[in-house]
């Protein structure tokens, strides 16, 4: 579980990078740089990202990365669901009958609120809306900070 954590960890990162630098295309290595991640993780997770059509690949010598749609219409759900993780905490959330208790259970409808819960605000937060609250952050630290540095993430 915590290895896909990490990966929708770095995959938000590399989404924000991108968003940060639109018009133009971003390589592997400068997107894990920026992130901070090694670059075969960061280019698997960019392979993911391109299949879930968040973005684009383009190849060759001047090739990279980029959006393929507007930050606004991609959403914290639509990287997590890239990046393969699963926001049910237990299996009866999304397949009733996981568990021969289901009539019974006295906490299942509070799993299942959560896990509704927890889609609609990620499905809520999409990138322009995370960009902008990034930079805020980095510019207050920035005030904060008595040399002027400060890390981004």
């Amino acid at each position: 579980m915590s290895t896909v954590l990490q990966q929708s960890d770095y995959a938000i990162r590399c989404v924000i990078h991108l968003v940060e630098n639109r018009g133009r295309l971003s390589t592997k290595s400068e997107i894990a740089k920026a992130v901070e991640a090694p670059e075969l993780f960061v280019a698997k997770i960019l392979q993911r990202l391109v299949k879930a059509k968040v973005l684009v690949s383009v190849r060759g010598i001047h090739g990279g990365f980029s959006l393929a749609r507007e930050p606004s219409t991609i959403s914290l759900l639509d990287i997590l669901g890239a990046s393969q993780a699963s926001l049910a905490f237990r299996p009866c959330v999304l397949n009733p009958r996981a568990c021969p208790n289901q009539d019974t259970c006295p906490s299942r409808d509070v799993w299942v609120k959560i896990y509704e819960h927890t889609v609609r605000e990620l499905r809520a937060a999409t990138f322009d809306k995370l960009v902008k609250d990034h930079k805020a952050r980095i510019q207050r630290a920035n005030r904060k900070a008595k040399n002027g540095a400060s890390r981004n993430w």
